[in-house]
């Protein structure tokens, strides 16, 4: 199932009709934390409880540094003057280098990670600083949703007017009924476990193409993974 992701570029609805899910968003790690302290504090606790309940501050506060991240991400993003600073960039030049960064990761997780990315690519015209964006948290996702053996794949070529970049994983994949739902701002896909993510990295993702005047989309099957393509225009 393909899903080509409308565009969501405008901030402002966040600071207007989901104020009051982003303050639960930013909430629920404190209550987690506070009630986390208070347990502590209790007298007669074993050292078995305690570790669980300081493993607990820990992920909630990163959870809560995430979210953060996140919102300021997207602000800076939505706050970026126009014309952008776009120049042309060579996907063989970034890319690589990106893949290499995450090579520990996945081989830490028993995951095979490769690339192909054809050196005569014509250049794309967007933010450098973006474009990584981009390929950091569309890779971060595939290790992180792949199970130890399975592939990460990253792929360019030429489509028509743009070049696109997929990103393949033979990963849990993404239950169709949420596949419309997954570039929404604070949603995570509930078929991973303890997953601590802000929901704001695909959202990212999306609104800075929307910038590029590029597009996402995805296909998924439970069970045998995803493809995220993405689409940059050529640089004229």
């Amino acid at each position: 199932m393909e899903n080509p992701a409308t565009p969501k570029l405008n901030f402002s609805d966040l600071k207007d009709g989901s104020i009051a899910h982003l303050m639960q968003e930013l909430c629920t790690p404190l209550t987690n934390i506070q009630t986390a302290l208070k347990l502590l504090e209790s007298p007669g606790i074993k050292q078995v409880q305690r570790q669980r309940y300081l493993g607990l501050i820990r992920g909630e506060c990163d959870r809560q540094n995430l979210l953060i991240s996140g919102v300021t991400r997207l602000l800076a993003i939505d706050r970026s003057p126009d014309p952008l600073e776009i120049v042309p960039i060579n996907l063989s030049q970034i890319i690589p280098g990106i893949v290499s960064i995450y090579q520990p990761l996945a081989e830490e997780k028993g995951i095979r990670l490769g690339y192909t990315i054809p050196d005569d690519l014509p250049e794309i015209s967007c933010v450098e600083g973006w474009l990584r964006q981009i390929a950091i948290d569309l890779l971060h996702n595939s290790i992180k949703y792949t199970p130890e053996g399975g592939h990460v794949f990253v792929q360019a070529s030429v489509q028509d007017k743009y070049v696109q970049l997929e990103f393949r994983d033979t990963g849990i994949g993404i239950p169709p009924p949420e596949i419309p739902k997954i570039f929404d701002r604070f949603y995570r896909v509930r078929s991973l476990p303890n997953d601590r993510g802000a929901g704001l990295g695909l959202t990212i993702v999306q609104n800075i193409l929307t910038r590029c005047g590029g597009s996402i989309s995805v296909v998924s099957q439970v069970g045998a993974g995803s493809k995220f393509r993405v689409l940059l225009p050529i640089r004229l």
